[in-house]
């Protein structure tokens, strides 16, 4: 059987380690992997990518003025090595990869959206045009939740036919705690043997509410019975802003930020909540390793969430942007030691069973055959097409 050369096009950096995973779980019989960023690529993801048999290539643009030039670039290396798939992930990438591609005449062209309504809700009315843009040029557009579908369709206008759901996975060897004591060396290294523990994972920066959960933590301080400490992991423009704000609220001494690490499921498995206060979100992988490592969740309402957590069940939903609301809940659960013992593993199963990686995988290589082929899947409805219970169930 001849291989279908694909190439996946993203930013520079990958820290949540799906493109490593895409490297690992690929149909190695029936598609021979390409790997292409934008901008100038992480040294250490060029390196595993190679290792795993992934040819690299980089546009190595440093400013967005060079872009038009990283387009040639691309274009060219497509042509050149006979790309037949093109896969491009996340807003500059796409808008570049996708432009691209047409370009060189690639077959088959496909975007994952890994984000919803972030533009429509900030009013990026350009923005938004680019997505529609990238949209019209995909003959395939991929969404993480039936949330993020919805809106490419009634709000984007993107024809139906065109949009399949794909839940996000994850790699179960990968989400795993280093050890048997894990969460005690994490509670002891942070001095949280005889506190609450709160962990948030995120990218630092303001659709993650962030602010919302520092304005809660003096009420929660004040209210629990016990002392509380918050581990905040993550990197991203709001670090500093995000430190002051903490120090103006009192909270400094309880607040640790630790940056990126490479431990988050060891963090997670410590902490008697996992938070994720979120303006906006189109799936949250977080959750589903939280979920999947037994840590009760509290989070907001939106986007695809209630899609992953179920509330009063495996987890706790809260309206966004109310830091109230989100105090009463972390403070009930931190005070009733026994609902936090109901919903944590509640969800594990099912977070098994729905978000495997490898079937994620599986669902983009159906997709691309039934597109290369000329068979399209069924117009989108909520629950159907290639959705997470048709991939994933």
């Amino acid at each position: 059987m001849s291989q279908t050369r694909i190439l996946h096009f993203a930013q520079d950096s990958d820290t949540s380690g799906y493109f490593p995973q895409l490297a690992k779980w690929h149909d190695r019989d029936r598609y021979k992997m390409y790997f292409a960023t934008l901008n100038p690529m992480a040294p250490w993801l060029e390196e595993y990518m190679v290792s795993q048999g992934v040819t690299c290539f980089g546009c190595k643009c440093d400013r967005r003025i060079q872009y038009p030039i990283g387009l040639m670039r691309l274009a060219r290396f497509l042509r050149q090595e006979r790309i037949g798939i093109i896969h491009a992930h996340l807003f500059e990438p796409s808008v570049v990869g996708l432009l691209a591609g047409t370009l060189a005449g690639t077959p088959v062209r496909v975007m994952t959206r890994h984000y919803s309504d972030y533009h429509t809700r900030i009013g990026k009315k350009w923005h938004v045009r680019l997505d529609q843009l990238c949209t019209g040029l995909s003959h395939r557009v991929i969404a993480v939740s039936d949330h993020t579908a919805r809106h490419l369709i009634e709000v984007e206008n993107t024809p139906g036919e065109k949009v399949s759901v794909v839940m996000n996975g994850i790699d179960f060897e990968r989400v795993k705690v280093s050890g048997g004591d894990a969460r005690a060396l994490i509670r002891k290294e942070f001095d949280c043997e005889d506190k609450h523990l709160l962990v948030i994972v995120a990218r630092l920066h303001r659709e993650k509410g962030h602010h919302y959960l520092f304005q809660a933590l003096p009420e929660i301080q004040q209210r629990c019975t016990k002392p509380v400490r918050l581990l905040v992991a993550g990197v991203g423009t709001f670090d500093a802003a995000y430190r002051e704000e903490v120090t103006a609220a009192g909270c400094a001494d309880i607040v640790r930020f630790l940056g990126f690490r490479k431990d988050s499921p060891d963090l997670i498995a410590a902490a008697d909540l996992l938070i994720l206060p979120s303006l906006a979100e189109a799936f949250g992988l977080v959750l589903t390793e939280a979920l999947f490592l037994g840590t009760p969740v509290v989070a907001t309402r939106v986007g695809g969430i209630p899609e992953i957590v179920r509330d009063g069940v495996d987890g706790v939903l809260v309206p966004s942007a109310d830091s109230q609301a989100l105090a009463d809940a972390i403070i009930r659960l931190l005070e009733d030691s026994a609902e936090r013992e109901r919903l944590a593993g509640a969800g594990r199963d099912r977070v098994i069973n729905r978000f495997r990686f490898e079937e994620m995988v599986r669902s983009y290589e159906t997709l691309y055959a039934s597109t290369g082929s000329g068979r399209g899947e069924p117009r989108y409805s909520h629950g159907s097409a290639i959705d997470a219970e048709g991939a994933h169930g």
